[in-house]
């Protein structure tokens, strides 16, 4: 179904939901007479944006360093398009692809991409079928992958959520339940997993993002890898409020990476919540791995409610 830039909307009584088959992106979440998404709209703005506002980024979502890695003995080469690193699934990422629409109502939209052998570096046809589903509050991504030969995969949904609709998130105040992070420099991880308590990324209880993102306290803002608990299964990994709405974010994914949106044309007109793997993966053998495997499936989820 459509091979075109096509819009597609999710309603329930108390949400309406819009999203784009290029990226698989959501462009709208409106609740409440608000659109608590920021990023844009129209087609002119969706294939000019940069920020990956909405998308669906892969093949893996976040850097690896040096556009490089390793697999079964084997050396690849990455595109590279973020310094000397590989972001977001490189110059051309399942963000900026046609996916196509298999099914479509009011309460679910389903997707599909086939990223070839060989894209942007990437070994193995990669075969990605993804979900949205509405039910009342709550929108949920449920995303399946398989590939024909060993390959490196790491999705995740790169909205931006501003609960006010204009504006910075400066107010916004943000609860993350992780209780260690993944320090890095010049946006790579270490390879060191670091408690939380005593720093300015502990975000177990509420933080002004404005607070938290002043240039005195948090050079840059936010830009970093949460280790969320392992226990299996769809837990809260996030929780964003303005004071009247409050956004919950679930996931199965073993981290999340908490981006304030800084170098945003609209500085801090959101914050993204990405749940995904730890950055740079490949490079770190004792970090949750990221490599596909013929006759393995791939299975992620990201569920957002509000109130």
């Amino acid at each position: 179904m459509m091979n075109e830039f096509s819009i597609y909307t999710l309603k329930s009584p108390e949400l309406t939901v819009s999203l784009s088959n290029y990226g698989a992106r959501l462009l709208t979440f409106e609740f409440a007479g608000t659109d608590c998404l920021y990023g844009p709209k129209t087609e002119a703005e969706v294939k000019a944006d940069t920020c990956y506002c909405g998308s669906i980024c892969g093949r893996v979502a976040n850097r690896i360093a040096g556009g490089r890695f390793e697999l079964d003995g084997a050396g690849y080469e990455l595109a590279v398009n973020n310094g000397p690193n590989h972001l977001h699934g490189g110059l051309v990422g399942f963000s900026d692809r046609l996916w196509t629409v298999e099914h479509a109502d009011e309460s679910r939209v389903v997707m599909s991409l086939v990223s070839p052998d060989g894209e942007e570096g990437y070994p193995g046809t990669v075969s990605v079928r993804l979900e949205y589903a509405l039910d009342g509050r709550r929108l949920t991504l449920n995303m399946t992958a398989e590939t024909d030969a060993p390959t490196l995969l790491n999705l995740t949904n790169h909205a931006y959520w501003n609960l006010n609709g204009i504006g910075t998130v400066d107010t916004h105040l943000l609860q993350v339940n992780a209780s260690a992070y993944t320090p890095m420099v010049s946006n790579i991880p270490t390879g060191s997993i670091v408690p939380v308590d005593g720093t300015l990324y502990d975000l177990r209880r509420p933080a002004a993002l404005g607070e938290r993102n002043a240039p005195e306290a948090l050079s840059g803002g936010y830009d970093d890898n949460y280790v969320l608990p392992t226990q299996p299964g769809v837990k809260t990994a996030a929780v964003l409020t303005n004071g009247r709405r409050t956004l919950r974010v679930l996931t199965d994914a073993p981290g999340i990476q908490v981006y304030t949106g800084d170098y945003l044309p609209l500085p801090r007109g959101g914050v993204a919540l990405e749940a995904q793997n730890y950055p740079d993966s490949p490079h770190h053998p004792h970090f949750p791995t990221v490599e596909l495997r013929p006759g393995q499936t791939y299975r992620r989820t990201i569920a957002w409610e509000i109130d």
